[in-house]
C-alpha cells in the first residue's frame, strides 16, 4: 500500500478534482458490450491516464461504463477529499497559499 504522501502529483489532483478526460484513440475494446451496444466513448485522463469506456444502447442512454487505472492509482488509502485536498496544499498543486501584505504566508 502505497501512503498519501507517495502518491504522485497527479494521482492527488485527479482524486482531488476528478480527471481531466480527452478522448482516447487507441482503447481496450471490451467485445462483450461492444457488441451489444449502439455506440461506444472512449476516454483517457491527460493527467493520471487512467481510462474510461462508455457503451451506449440505441437510445443513447449508458448501458455500461469501466475504468481502467494505473496500479499506484488505487493502490492507497487516501483519508477522504479532505485529506486530499489538504495534500494537494501541502504540495502547492493548484492550492496557493494567500500572502499577507507583508508577503509572509498567512499562518494555516
Amino acid at each position: 500500500m502505497t501512503t498519501l504522501r507517495e502518491l504522485r502529483d497527479e494521482y492527488v489532483m485527479c482524486r482531488t478534482l476528478r480527471h481531466s478526460w480527452d478522448e482516447h484513440p487507441t482503447p481496450e475494446v471490451n467485445p462483450s458490450w461492444w457488441k451489444v451496444s449502439h455506440a461506444a466513448l472512449y476516454l483517457r485522463c491527460i493527467r493520471c491516464g487512467t481510462e474510461r469506456s462508455d457503451y451506449y444502447d440505441a437510445n443513447l442512454d449508458l448501458m455500461h461504463r469501466d475504468y481502467r487505472y494505473p496500479n499506484e492509482y488505487r493502490a492507497t488509502r487516501t483519508g477522504g477529499v479532505v485529506a486530499l485536498r489538504g495534500e494537494m496544499f501541502r504540495r502547492s498543486l493548484l492550492l496557493k497559499r494567500k500572502r499577507r501584505p507583508n508577503g509572509k504566508a498567512a499562518a494555516a
